[in-house]
């Protein structure tokens, strides 16, 4: 990854290598069936500072946001949760508005956030950091009127206090 060619460009919008960079950490729907599996837990334990050097260079895209997200609701996706969760929330607000209707980013950070709401309810309250992150992007699809979203709102305003 460290191979200039593996760079992303200087656009926010698109990447020539951005298909690859979303291929070359099995996040695609056909590698993520595997690597989501519980069995591969350990693996992605031990990616997963991996996944965060890749990430800080690659969640600004949109696609790419939205694989990761998705793979954060897998089973071995769980243990990158709080910090999938801080590096969505960093660029959650400057996706393109076609970013959200081509690749679906509001369901799939809200499926995100519902996995670390249902697995990291404790770390969620209490970790000032994390809960941040999880209360900015909640509240970025909030706004955005993602059904979902706003379902999940009420059901953690009724946990932790109103937002």
């Amino acid at each position: 990854m460290g191979l200039p060619i593996w760079q992303p460009s200087n656009s926010n919008y698109w990447s020539p290598t951005e298909s690859l960079a979303v291929d070359l950490m099995g996040l695609r729907e056909r590698a993520s069936s595997v690597l989501g599996q519980a069995k591969y837990k350990t693996v992605v334990i031990a990616m997963a500072p991996v996944f965060e050097l890749w990430g800080k260079a690659w969640l600004k895209y949109g696609s790419v946001a939205a694989w990761f997200a998705r793979f954060l609701s897998t089973d071995t996706g769980q243990v990158l949760l709080a910090q999938g969760i801080k590096q969505l929330a960093a660029v959650v607000s400057s996706f393109r508005s076609d970013d959200w209707h081509r690749y679906g980013l509001g369901v799939l950070l809200t499926d995100a956030l519902a996995a670390c709401w249902k697995h990291l309810p404790r770390e969620v309250e209490s970790q000032s950091d994390l809960r941040t992150a999880f209360l900015k992007i909640l509240t970025e699809l909030s706004a955005r009127q993602i059904p979902e979203a706003l379902h999940l709102r009420t059901k953690v305003a009724e946990a932790i206090g109103a937002l």
